[in-house]
Parts: structure tokens; C-alpha cells; sequence
């Protein structure tokens, strides 16, 4: 697949760094970050992004670890009209980047909104885990995340993805849910995000409405970056 990445050994060093963190987890990882992301400058030029993921409120569960989608937020690839629609009532918790770099997402910062439209598509998996990887990498761009971090990010996500991505596959097997229904989005204070969707199991309460994800906007993900972003 063409487009801006490091050269094939600073994908190595990445994967490294991730696997590292994920041995030594019980450790401080703002030093492996930030030797990540320093490992990252060498980066290709930046192909001008068109437009940024709207910006989208969330509100969170009592343990801050996890956050509901307040509205709808929609991404359009590029020029194009090719899109996904986050639905109101996603629960989101970062966990389809790794821990090493979920430091630099904060809440109304750049890499927010691109986390989100990726945990989202790692959760339905109607597109691939390539495609979902590189649809997140395209978004950084558009949103205007910095060259060195969004490639720290995209080559962690394709380093040790996979883990969230099993997980995933997994737990909607089980019937666990990630989209609240409306009748189901008031959390109960002090009720964290796993008790709660432990309980809706239990009540057998099924993921709430979304709309479908179109084959044509996975495939912007199989596109060179140029093509993702500059074809109608």
C-alpha cells in the first residue's frame, strides 16, 4: 500500500517499543512514548489534508476511563462523500491504541476524534483491520496531528492491533455491546462502565441502531493516501 510511512526498519523499531511496553506493563510508559515518537521523525513529507472530523461532545462514565458519544460524528474521507457515522450512545475507551501512546490523547485534542472513528471501526469490523488502520492514519492527517505522533500511533496500531481487535470479535460474540441504546444512556453514578454493560447482558439489551458502514468507505482505506484523499 502506498502512501507517507516510515521506511520498513522504523516500523521494527515500533513494534519493538510496543512489545516492550506490553512486557513491562506494570512500568511508567511516558518514557517509552516519548522514545516512540522520537523514533518517528523520520516522516515523508505531509500530503495537505482536505478537512477534520467534525469536533463531537462526549460525556463520561463515572471511572473517566471510558467516555459515551453525545452526538453523532461523522468522518468523510478526504473530497470524497465516502463516510462513517459514529452513532450517539458509543462507549469509548481508547483501547485500540495502545497504552504506551494513550497519554497523548486528550479530551478536544487532535488525536481525539481519529481515536474514536478507529475504536469504532475496530468494535464493527464491516471493514478490515487494515483498512480501519489506515483510515485512522488518514484522519490524524485531516485533523491535523503532527507528523512524528500520528506515525508513533499508526505504527503502534499495526504493531500490536490485533489484541483489540480478537478482544473485539470476541466480546460481540458474547453479546456484550458498545452502543447504548437511548433508553440506556444515563449511566448510574458511581456504576462503572464494565458493571453496567454486565448488567445489560444479563438483560440480554442488544448494541443500539447504526448505520451501515458502505464497502466504498472501507475501500478508501485500501487506497494510496494520495488517492484516499484526492479522489471524488
Amino acid at each position: 500500500m502506498e502512501g507517507v510511512y516510515p521506511e520498513k526498519s522504523l516500523f521494527e523499531f515500533i513494534q519493538l517499543v510496543v512489545m516492550t511496553a506490553v512486557v513491562l506493563k506494570p512500568m511508567k510508559t511516558s518514557f517509552i512514548a516519548a522514545v516512540a515518537i522520537s523514533g518517528c521523525l523520520a516522516v515523508s513529507a505531509l500530503i495537505e489534508a482536505q478537512r477534520a472530523p467534525p469536533t463531537v461532545d462526549f460525556r463520561p462514565v463515572s471511572n473517566s476511563q471510558n467516555w459515551i458519544v453525545k452526538e453523532p460524528l461523522i468522518y468523510e474521507v478526504g473530497i470524497s462523500h465516502d463516510s462513517v457515522t459514529v452513532p450517539r450512545g458509543f462507549v469509548t475507551d481508547f483501547a485500540t491504541i495502545p497504552p504506551i501512546l494513550q497519554s497523548l490523547i486528550q479530551q478536544n485534542g487532535p488525536h481525539l476524534l481519529p481515536a474514536v472513528i478507529h475504536d469504532y471501526l475496530y468494535w464493527k469490523q464491516s471493514c478490515t483491520r487494515d483498512q480501519a488502520d489506515q483510515i485512522f492514519l488518514l484522519a490524524m492527517m485531516e485533523n491535523k496531528v503532527s507528523a512524528a505522533e500520528r506515525t508513533a500511533m499508526y505504527q503502534a496500531v499495526r504493531a500490536a492491533g490485533e489484541l483489540a481487535w480478537t478482544s473485539n470479535a470476541r466480546e460481540r460474540a458474547a453479546g456484550l455491546i458498545r452502543i447504548l441504546p437511548e433508553n440506556r444512556l444515563q449511566v448510574p453514578t458511581l456504576t462503572t462502565w464494565p458493571d453496567y454493560r454486565q448488567g445489560l447482558l444479563k438483560m440480554a439489551v442488544a448494541d443500539g441502531p447504526s448505520a451501515t458502514i458502505a464497502a466504498a468507505f472501507c475501500q478508501r482505506g485500501s487506497m494510496s493516501i494520495e488517492q484516499a484523499l484526492q479522489t471524488p
